[in-house]
């Protein structure tokens, strides 16, 4: 009996592990006070329209190309640029409609965004996402 109740605590005890369980990181809040003080815009002009399909595409992908948290290796072994590449923000996104329910999405690293000077060929990733949100093809 308390062999079965060991083997089912220990089951149990990584439950959510089994289930790919991930804690959503919530942004950082400004201090009301200070929040206050910014105005929204008064016109959308400039701003760029992404219909939700197309959002939910870009979602996908860059979820599979750099999921919450992950850090990037280098190659060579630069912590600087690993650190780097390892920033959703470093990367340049082009995303559009493609085909019928597809969507091709596009990262392009730009490292001077980090003050680094050097040139990464190979740091970004193509993906075409179909409608029921499935990878079709990355390069």
């Amino acid at each position: 009996m308390t062999r079965v109740l060991a083997a089912l605590l220990l089951t149990l005890s990584g439950g959510c592990s089994y289930l790919g369980y991930h804690k959503r990181e919530r942004a950082e809040r400004v201090p009301s006070a200070e929040g206050e003080r910014v105005e929204f815009p008064d016109s959308f002009e400039g701003a760029i329209d992404m219909k939700g399909p197309l959002v939910a595409a870009l979602e996908i992908a860059m979820n599979e190309f750099l999921p919450p948290g992950a850090k990037v290796e280098a190659r060579g072994g630069s912590e600087v640029i690993a650190n780097c590449l390892s920033r959703r923000s470093t990367y340049d996104v082009l995303a559009m409609a493609y085909g019928d329910g597809l969507f091709y999405v596009s990262f392009s690293p730009r490292v001077e965004r980090c003050g680094l000077a050097d040139e990464i060929l190979d740091g970004g990733a193509e993906y075409i996402v179909d409608s029921r949100g499935r990878v079709v093809r990355r390069r």
